[in-house]
């Protein structure tokens, strides 16, 4: 299984609830003196992401195609060079054409030990074992993915993009020394820009994982995407939902070898705190194995770890302080996951859930990790954090 890397860096905003920034080109960023937009796109993006701070660093480009050629052969290069790595390089083809005449290239770059996620219009068939994954784009000649582009952070940050500036006709047809052909864009080893626009990439590629509801097996082998460590919501044994849980994490983490961190959620159902004396709940404020949680008395999480461990899954488990999906979602952003487990029960909460802080709304708007739900039926629904994907289970 491919190991494509977690990403923890989220934007400020994001991080608050707020809508992430729009990665598109808008009517507002036209004007008289850039009818193409991407200058009033950086300004946007230099606005949103800068925090307060230094501007981004980088440089402008309006290069011909050719010129563009040459720079992604010399990025292209240079990530060679460096040897194998954990980090995915991002790629921008513009439809699946291209991608096809690149299809010896990026054999040789991905046989070299490096994880590529391509992104383009249209459906690839074969091809798909050249990189880890493609993600097939509806068109639009004014999205941020739909563009020609490569992001990486190894062997150092950069993101280089080129908008296509030629006439919408010309989109993505043609070799680049066809006449005509121009873009503008930048390019920037500025990390602030380089983990917004992974994580941006990041939500288009998880939004082309399945989108109808379907067993844990059958999501595992649509899922398009790989899973080093997911956090499964638990329980003291008390409810069956969560059971079923448990049962079908083993099969999630079975198959991509994946970490589990359980998140004991009856832990918190008891007025009293699970932590012996604050400086105890100070000192273990982590992750804690099968040994740790029988110090503390919970024999039913350490069995519940022993188990995954007996299956070959690294295992340990977590003891919240706090009620709320909030939490949930500190510990999932401080752990790295790639994804959130729970039963659909938990969506839907009762009164008591929903004061505590158990509601959709408040998961999604307070984490960026896709999170997978399971109802009784054994029905498995990818949730994200975008308003097309709120939906609940059915």
């Amino acid at each position: 299984m491919t190991n494509i890397p977690n990403w923890h860096w989220l934007p400020k905003t994001l991080i608050e609830g707020a809508q992430p920034m729009e990665w598109t080109i808008l009517n507002s960023d036209l004007t008289t003196e850039d009818p193409t937009g991407v200058e009033g796109f950086i300004k946007r993006m230099d606005a949103e992401y800068r925090a307060g701070g230094v501007p981004i660093e980088g440089f402008r480009i309006v290069k011909s195609g050719m010129e563009m050629f040459n720079i992604t052969r010399q990025i292209e290069a240079d990530k060679v060079l460096a040897g194998p790595s954990k980090a995915t390089l991002y790629v921008g083809f513009q439809n699946v054409d291209k991608f096809v005449n690149e299809y010896k290239r990026y054999t040789d770059i991905t046989e070299s030990g490096i994880n590529v996620v391509g992104f383009g219009e249209g459906n690839v068939a074969g091809e798909i074992d050249v990189i880890s994954q493609w993600v097939a784009l509806s068109e639009d000649h004014k999205a941020f993915e739909n563009q020609w582009y490569l992001i990486s952070t190894e062997p150092e940050p950069f993101i280089f993009i080129g908008w296509e500036t030629s006439d919408s006709s010309q989109f993505g047809l043609g070799g680049v020394s066809t006449p005509g052909k121009e873009f503008k864009g930048f390019i920037s080893d500025d990390l602030r820009i380089v983990n917004a626009a992974i994580a941006h990439l990041e939500r288009v590629r998880i939004q082309n994982g399945p989108k109808v509801a379907m067993n844990v097996e059958q999501l595992t082998d649509n899922l398009g995407f790989s899973v080093n460590k997911v956090m499964v919501l638990t329980d003291d044994g008390r409810n069956k939902n969560f059971l079923q849980i448990r049962e079908e994490s083993l099969s999630l983490a079975s198959k991509f070898n994946a970490e589990v961190v359980s998140y004991d959620t009856s832990a918190i159902s008891y007025l009293v705190n699970p932590y012996p004396s604050e400086m105890y709940e100070k000192e273990n404020s982590k992750p804690l194995d099968g040994a740790e949680l029988l110090t503390l008395g919970r024999q039913y999480l350490s069995d519940q770890i022993e188990e995954y461990k007996s299956h070959g899954i690294a295992a340990k488990a977590v003891l919240p302080t706090e009620h709320g999906f909030g939490h949930v979602s500190e510990w999932a952003e401080q752990e790295g996951v790639d994804m959130i487990m729970m039963p659909a029960s938990m969506i839907k909460p009762g009164l008591v859930g929903r004061l505590q802080g158990y509601n959709l709304s408040n998961l999604l708007s307070s984490t960026d990790k896709p999170v997978l739900v399971v109802d009784k039926s054994g029905a498995a629904k990818i949730l994200i954090n975008d308003l097309a994907a709120q939906t609940s289970v059915t």
